[in-house]
């Protein structure tokens, strides 16, 4: 690690010995009539070569700089739109005290005539800002992820979610049309770098033309990305496969095609070396773009889903993962009128997660709160999802589109658990599997009658189905105080459950455009839910769980009309957005002969505020009271296993929850210095909050929700800042998470508080056009604390990226990270290192690329993780894949 480190500050010293020789060129761009020309752009390319060497985008009083070689000649190019082009021949040399200036002159011509602005790296034009990919690329890029990651202000998670300048991007598009629905992840990591000629992004994105004029899609971000001209009219893509030791093996296809009429892609993968292209995570957030209307005006239903702990099946987790992938996506326009689409995913995984957990139990009897469990799971999950989309548009005034999406999923998961908790040692065998199905239909009609008056009309349904059922095998009584298990079979019993849901919405809305700065939105809506749920616990040859109390069989309704107006006004650089909406609310619950109805009206206001500070600066506040609402499994009266450990019963007499949020967001971009900085402050006051009391009998527990008079406080914040350099990027951000939540424990108040911190920073650059580099620090410390225990943990991670052009067909690759995880007190430490490198051998303009991958290099066994809930703090240990190697052949196509 030393000498690795003397090597990288060696370079960047050379670096900076190679960068002595360059000059800051500044200038100045302005009209005919000497104002200012703020957002031009201006480029230099050697007048040898022909290359672009560097660029510039002009601050509000017009001004640029370029790095640039001294005394070396360039010719300088400007353009704005509506200006014709400016061209000089200038040498480079300091110039601070006397900016060269350039005028641009007025086009009078039409501006279709006007084609250079493609030539630039930065083109700016209304809402939208379009980025000539080669501009900003290394030459290392493999897929969109890498072509994003380059460009000023663009971050990719680990989840594939898109962030630009802070904000999260919703829909990728690719020559105009959706991507797989617009999913991100899919498209960042699928489609190929080398097939990207621009990244456009779309500011107040609106897919739905009528409603284009009402500019109120302030929260709404997309990407385009289009297309180099070699790749449109005709078949792209790659293919891989490759194998390794150990029966390691992997496949990748990307297929597609796009013509003006037509689009075609496809995805397929199967591997076991942990590279996940489709998560359960994915398939339980995905939704196919399909909307909730009444969040829309504050209303919140929270339904329950039944996913089994699929959640937790990461690739970091997994002692092993098999996976595979098949995925289409059609996008097919007949015509001007007419547009159909649709996709089909297709994923199945065999997941095996082996683990170590030290848990503390927040109980107010200290005595036997701890517990040492070890657990073997295995999973196993196929999962299908569709869509269909038809759109008509008959005139710019008029849309229609009819969605239907699904889907559904078969899944299982089997664990064998060994529990200690220092009196007794027990062996818990589980098995669970369920076939959850969705199908939600979508009809939207958006019609502008004239200039001022916009009409909407939106209606869906959605009926869902989930039948989760649970056994348990074990060694000693589990809930013996509580259900009547015997022994004569061995400790063994078994739990069904059935809920049934179906949802309707009919959304109508008015938009009155006052003038070119003010318009109202009229809205009047209802929701319906209703739901059906059973549920039994069973033991072969015992009556005595027939009793009422072990058993559900009932129904549920939600009932939501509202109808409120927003007012949307423009005033110089202030848009205010001021609304308000009246909700009448029933809830019915007939539990045997039991009916329990309540009716309630609700008064939620909104209001939001964006300030545009200067071209690159927005502040923008938001203010919102939202109204939550349980599902049917909150108020289930029969008992319901949850865990080994865990058991549940609904409350029939709970209230809902009311929700105030704030949200403060600050962006500060510039094209000018390539700097960006952001951040944003979140805070939540949750009244009549849906909690839980919870009585322990040892380490089983019962849990009841019930609505807490303690207000809980939610409080987040995250910042980041990058800045740009001529060889250089540095960066560094800070996530920060403060909640205070409220329970009961053996019938006794508890308040609990977590404080979670996330810090980072980065240092990348290319040094010589043969290193690329990116060398990190992060840090994370989680504090939890409960009426009974305190608990701090921390984990601090260096970590670097390298890559080595050792020839133009020769590159190597190696990433590295050093986790050290301890909690505070020393009562624990864990120390483990990952290191994996590649060698990718790959000809100039050859489609065949050959690779040599080897993964956990250090052979770790194991990484560290802690969580924290209203009942429970826990460290985990999570054993991992162990070291293997595999070799590849892609083809591109």
């Amino acid at each position: 690690m030393r000498n690795l480190l003397m090597v990288i500050i060696g370079l960047g010293w050379s670096s900076l010995a190679l960068a002595q020789s360059s000059v800051t060129f500044t200038g100045v761009v302005q009209d005919s009539v000497g104002n200012s020309m703020e957002l031009s752009n201006v480029v230099a390319y050697h007048i040898e070569t022909d290359r672009l060497t560097s660029y510039g985008v002009t601050n509000s009083e017009g001004r640029f700089y370029l790095k640039l070689e001294e005394e070396t000649s360039y010719i300088l190019r400007a353009t704005f739109i509506g200006y014709r082009t400016s061209q000089d021949t200038i040498v480079a040399r300091a110039n601070d005290s006397n900016p060269f200036v350039i005028t641009l002159k007025s086009n009078v011509k039409k501006l279709e005539n006007i084609t250079i602005e493609e030539e630039f790296p930065v083109v700016i034009s209304g809402d939208t800002i379009s980025y000539k990919a080669d501009a900003f690329k290394k030459g290392n890029e493999r897929k969109l992820e890498d072509v994003l990651e380059s460009i000023p202000g663009f971050s990719v998670d680990e989840n594939g979610e898109v962030r630009v300048q802070g904000k999260q991007v919703e829909k990728v598009l690719v020559e105009g049309k959706e991507f797989f629905e617009g999913d991100t992840k899919l498209a960042v990591q699928n489609i190929p770098a080398h097939a990207v000629d621009r990244v456009q992004v779309l500011r107040n994105f609106s897919d739905i033309s009528p409603m284009g004029a009402l500019g109120n899609n302030d929260d709404r971000l997309a990407i385009n990305i289009q297309l180099t001209e070699d790749k449109k009219n005709m078949t792209f893509g790659d293919v891989e496969g490759g194998v390794g030791l150990d029966e390691r093996y992997l496949t990748h296809a990307n297929l597609f095609r796009y013509t003006p009429e037509t689009t075609i892609n496809f995805i397929g993968d199967a591997n076991n070396i942990g590279r996940q292209a489709f998560t359960p995570r994915d398939y339980f957030r995905f939704m196919g773009g399909m909307r909730n209307m009444m969040s829309q005006s504050g209303s919140n239903f929270r339904r329950t889903d039944e996913n089994m702990g699929f959640m937790n099946a990461q690739s970091d987790r997994a002692l092993s993962i098999d996976t595979k992938l098949g995925a289409s996506n059609f996008n097919y326009t007949p015509n001007k009128k007419w547009n159909l689409s649709g996709f089909a995913i297709v994923s199945a995984a065999k997941t095996n997660l082996l683990s170590l957990s030290e848990r503390t139990y927040i109980n107010a009897e200290t005595v036997e709160n701890k517990e040492s469990l070890a657990t073997d799971e295995n999973q196993e999950n196929l999962s299908g999802l569709t869509k269909f989309k038809a759109q008509y548009t008959p005139n710019a005034d008029t849309q229609i589109a009819y969605e239907l999406f699904t889907k559904g999923s078969k899944l299982s998961d089997d664990i064998e658990r060994v529990s200690d908790n220092l009196s007794a040692l027990n062996q818990i065998d589980s098995e669970a599997d369920q076939r959850p199905f969705n199908i939600h239909q979508r009809l939207d009609i958006y019609h502008a009658l004239d200039s001022r008056n916009i009409f909407s009309l939106e209606a869906s349904y959605e009926y869902s189905k989930q039948n989760p059922a649970l056994s348990f095998t074990s060694d000693l009584p589990l809930f013996s105080n509580v259900l009547p298990i015997n022994n004569v079979n061995g400790y063994n019993f078994q739990q069904s459950k059935n809920i049934i849901s179906n949802q309707q919405e009919l959304v109508a809305n008015w938009y009155y455009i006052l003038n070119k700065t003010n318009h109202i939105n009229a809205r009047f809506g209802n929701s319906h839910v209703s739901q059906q749920m059973t549920s039994t616990i069973e033991q072969e040859g015992n009556s005595s769980l027939d009793d009422s109390e072990y058993k559900n069989h009932f129904d549920y309704r939600f009932l939501d009309v509202y109808a409120g107006i927003n007012w949307r006004s423009k005033m110089g650089k202030v848009v205010i957005n001021p609304g308000i909406y009246a909700h009448h609310y029933k809830t019915t619950d007939l539990q045997g002969d039991q009916e329990l109805v309540n009716e309630q009206v609700i008064w939620l206001p909104e209001f939001t505020i964006n300030y545009d500070v200067t071209s690159s600066q927005t502040i923008r506040f938001r203010y919102n009271l939202e109204a939550r609402f349980m599902d049917i499994q909150k108020v289930a009266q029969g008992l319901v296993v949850q865990n080994y450990n865990s058991l549940y019963l609904g409350n029939q007499g709970l209230s809902n929850s009311t929700v105030h949020n704030i949200n403060l967001n600050y962006t500060n971009y510039s094209l000018f210095s390539h700097f960006s900085l952001f951040g944003g402050l979140n805070y939540q006051k949750i009244k009549d909050n849906i909690s839980e009391s919870v009585n322990y009998l040892g380490l089983e527990r019962l849990s009841t929700p019930i609505n807490v008079m303690v207000a809980n406080e939610l409080m987040s914040f995250y910042g980041d800042f990058e800045k740009t350099f001529k060889r250089w990027k540095v960066s560094a951000g800070a996530n920060l998470y403060y909640a205070t939540t409220a329970n009961l424990i053996n019938q006794t108040p508890n308040q609990n508080t977590s404080f979670t911190q996330l810090y980072n920073t980065s240092l990348e650059t290319k040094l010589m056009e043969i290193f690329t580099f990116e060398l990190g620090y992060e840090r994370t410390y989680n504090q939890y604390t409960s009426a009974t225990t305190s608990n701090d943990y921390i984990n601090d991670r260096p970590f670097f990226e390298l890559e080595i052009k050792v020839r133009p067909w020769l590159s190597l690759l190696a990433d590295y990270e050093y986790n050290n995880y301890r909690a505070e007190n020393g009562s624990s430490q864990s120390i483990y290192k990952f290191l994996n490198a590649s060698v990718i051998v790959q000809k100039e303009k050859s489609p065949w690329q050959f690779s040599v991958e080897g993964m956990n290099l250090l052979e770790t066994e194991a990484i560290r993780r802690d969580s924290f809930s209203d009942n429970l703090v826990g460290t985990y240990a999570y054993f991992v894949q162990p070291r293997y190697f595999t070799f590849a052949v892609k083809f591109e196509i």
